[in-house]
């Protein structure tokens, strides 16, 4: 019996630390000690987080310049680009313009233009005699391309390079 009584004494009083162990730990720390510990929690994780955050605003403003300067790029183009007749002259007369040597600048030729694209072939073919009777053959060919494809009204025309 006297077991018995040291048992039952020894669960009570075990039961009645783990109650006080309880009670403590749902009280927690005092609220000036609790504030304390969590401030040093909010700046970690703000200095974890305000860089992430800062790439994002960046980003996000980059990409909206970048959205600007496309959607002007093709404004520009629809504004210069529909009027009948604007990309109908190949650069030929930029060309002559932009060579200093007389002869050079006569030798100059340009193809001709498809529907809805302007290509600029510009070649120079000169010969002359050199040295030695040999025939000296100078040939430069430069070309630029554009399609006007974009803001073109109407279907492709038959037979066209699309």
């Amino acid at each position: 019996m006297r077991y018995r009584k040291r048992a039952e004494h020894s669960l009570a009083l075990a039961q009645a630390q783990a109650l006080s162990l309880a009670a403590r730990a749902q009280r927690g720390l005092p609220a000036c000690l609790r504030r304390q510990a969590q401030a040093g929690q909010t700046m970690a994780e703000f200095a974890l987080a305000m860089p992430i955050l800062a790439a994002l605003l960046v980003g996000l403003a980059l990409a909206g310049f970048y959205a600007f300067r496309a959607a002007s790029a093709d404004w520009g183009v629809f504004i210069t680009g529909v009027a009948e007749g604007s990309y109908q002259n190949p650069a030929t007369a930029q060309a002559r313009s932009s060579v200093v040597w007389p002869d050079i600048r006569s030798r100059i030729a340009a193809g001709q233009s498809a529907p809805r694209q302007v290509r600029s072939l510009i070649t120079i073919e000169d010969s002359r005699p050199w040295i030695l009777g040999i025939n000296l053959i100078e040939a430069h060919r430069g070309s630029s391309f554009f399609r006007l494809w974009r803001f073109y009204p109407g279907p492709p025309p038959p037979g066209g390079p699309e």
